[in-house]
């Protein structure tokens, strides 16, 4: 394992979050009777805190990522580019096994993560949703780690990087959907909310939850949480499908490598020893 003791306070921390998490957000989608005793003010509430675990473990899991690139990969940059322009490798092979060699921890953290919150909070209690739920937080996680790649690629000094980080991450939490409604943020502002790993991570979590919830039969069989419960869950994210949003935070992943692997590219034809 390299660097195994990093590895061990990486994993202790996931878990000390996630006990956080499930302490604070216990039982939050609990079994809700269908009795007619439950009123749409109750109701309004238990999706509420639903809607803030959600939200909550969608920041944690990007903020995790982020963290976890911005303060590793400036001090191999200097490295990697005098080995690069002493022929020692190409930008190719290296690039392409950092991605394959830490790609286990990658999935292995958010799926630690994902499996203490899950049942804790008592979310969506089928198989099916709880497997589209740790897949939703790897995405999340490998999205994230490739967008703080960009910013750490890009400027050398881990100081600089690590102060312009939240300006350039935290931004795009309002696009969500959980501060502010997706229909209400302003027109010129639109284009930007395409590229926030958050909207699409807490809009995918959102559908996942939500969808054919059994412990909330008063949706009925078409999911229909206004009419039924009298509050609905999804007013505030776009109307964007489940599948969607997963395919959407897919192609963030992959374009901020891409656009990673450029830059590192670039940076070794133009470095001078």
């Amino acid at each position: 394992m390299r660097l195994p003791q990093t590895s061990y306070v990486k994993l202790t921390t996931t878990c000390v979050t996630a006990c956080f998490v499930a302490f604070f957000f216990w039982q939050a989608g609990a079994y809700v009777s269908n009795d007619g005793t439950v009123t749409a003010t109750e109701y309004e509430q238990i999706f509420q805190n639903l809607q803030g675990a959600l939200f909550f473990m969608t920041m944690n899991i990007t903020m995790n990522a982020i963290q976890n690139v911005i303060l590793i990969f400036p001090d191999e940059r200097p490295v990697f580019l005098r080995e690069v322009n002493n022929n020692m490798y190409k930008v190719g092979p290296y690039f392409w096994a950092k991605i394959s060699s830490e790609l286990p921890f990658s999935i292995a953290m958010p799926s630690v993560f994902g499996c203490i919150v899950y049942f804790s909070v008592g979310l969506n209690p089928t198989a099916g949703h709880f497997f589209v739920f740790l897949l939703t937080l790897i995405l999340i996680y490998n999205a994230s780690s490739g967008y703080s790649l960009i910013i750490s690629a890009i400027f050398s000094n881990k100081q600089v990087a690590v102060t312009l980080t939240p300006v350039l991450i935290v931004p795009f939490m309002l696009f969500a959907g959980f501060f502010v409604a997706a229909s209400s943020i302003p027109v010129w502002l639109r284009e930007f909310e395409y590229l926030s790993i958050y909207k699409y991570g807490y809009q995918a979590l959102m559908r996942n939850e939500f969808n054919h919830n059994s412990r909330f039969p008063c949706s009925g069989d078409d999911n229909n949480y206004l009419d039924g419960c009298g509050s609905n869950p999804w007013s505030q994210i776009s109307p964007m499908s489940l599948s969607a949003s997963l395919g959407l935070l897919f192609a963030l992943y992959v374009t901020c490598y891409l656009i990673s692997w450029f830059i590192l590219f670039k940076l070794s034809h133009d470095h001078e020893i």
